[in-house]
């Protein structure tokens, strides 16, 4: 009896982390799927380019991928070019493990590839902690961005999340150990999407693929615990400050990673914000409501795009929805 007990738990760990995403041959995956891989120092990274008109930069969250872009792209790209790039690290970009994943090392990423493709001062669209890249970039390279759409920037987090990021500092390795394990498993990436969404029985299979399937690219788990390292929302109180940009700052009304007073207090940090509180939304509007957002970026984009001044700062708004 006394094996027992041990034997039936072991059994159990075995069942709930046996998961483990299916292997992707990248080069095939993008001659399949169509898009590039842009040779920047680090590595290389994954672009795909839609419709013609202002260019337009989109870039995924943590652990995500462009795809999470797929239910507004074609709306936008059917006045404008549209290009969805995965950051060094996720998606089917190139993932040094080695790197220090934090803003600056993407933004400077980020002006390579423009540079490479001839990308001339668009307007940045990016996803939770993609927008850290997004202000880095903005912050530190004006001349390249004309604008930027934050949606649910993890600029700002709740106490639940600063605590969670501070015991995962002091813990190195453990933080390695535990997020390698879990995040191979298709649950816990279930349960991530559901914690990420207003209404979380209503993620499917197709939603929990989206971000799982291209963790069996090489070198993800690897680059995994240097990722998590890098986003540290702290960080960026002074770059926010220093945007000159006009802001369109997207918050989810059900989002978890932070409150609406925190959303709010964020947008006033711009120079020139506008926020918009989506009613309908967690922290996935792109994936949840896209009509919804794509209605509150068009008159931003107009904007932005036959204007050089810029707009009123930190006015807000709420969707009646």
């Amino acid at each position: 009896m006394k094996f027992a007990i041990p034997l039936i738990g072991g059994l159990l760990a075995g069942l709930v982390f046996r998961g483990r995403p299916h292997p992707i041959d990248v080069s095939a995956y993008v001659e399949q799927v169509g898009g590039k891989r842009t040779l920047v120092e680090g590595g290389r990274m994954y672009s795909r380019s839609l419709g013609h008109g202002p260019d337009l930069v989109m870039l995924p969250g943590f652990a995500g991928n462009s795809s999470t872009w797929e239910f507004i792209t074609p709306d936008l790209a059917s006045d404008h070019h549209v290009h969805l790039v995965d950051l060094l690290g996720h998606g089917f970009s190139d993932k040094p493990s080695t790197a220090a994943f934090d803003g600056d090392f993407h933004a400077n990423r980020l002006v390579e590839w423009l540079r490479i493709h001839e990308v001339q001062n668009p307007v940045v669209i990016a996803s939770s902690a993609g927008c850290q890249a997004a202000v880095a970039m903005a912050s530190t390279y004006p001349q390249h961005v004309r604008g930027l759409v934050l949606v649910d920037p993890f600029l700002i987090a709740g106490r639940g999340i600063r605590s969670v990021l501070a015991i995962a500092k002091l813990f190195p390795r453990i933080t390695a150990f535990v997020m390698r394990r879990l995040y191979a498993q298709r649950w816990f990436v279930r349960f991530g999407q559901m914690l990420g969404r207003r209404d979380p029985w209503r993620v499917t299979a197709a939603d929990v693929d989206r971000q799982y399937v291209p963790y069996g690219t090489p070198g993800f788990f690897e680059a995994l615990p240097a990722m998590l390292a890098g986003i540290d929302p702290s960080s960026y109180h002074n770059m926010v400050q220093e945007v000159e940009c006009p802001v369109l700052l997207v918050w989810g009304a059900a989002d978890r990673t932070a409150t609406l007073g925190q959303a709010r207090w964020l947008g006033c940090q711009f120079q020139h914000a506008e926020t918009v509180i989506l009613a309908e939304a967690g922290h996935l509007p792109q994936e949840e409501v896209p009509a919804d957002l794509v209605a509150r970026l068009r008159p931003f984009l107009r904007s932005v795009e036959t204007s050089s001044t810029p707009r009123p700062s930190a006015t807000i708004q709420d969707d009646p929805g």
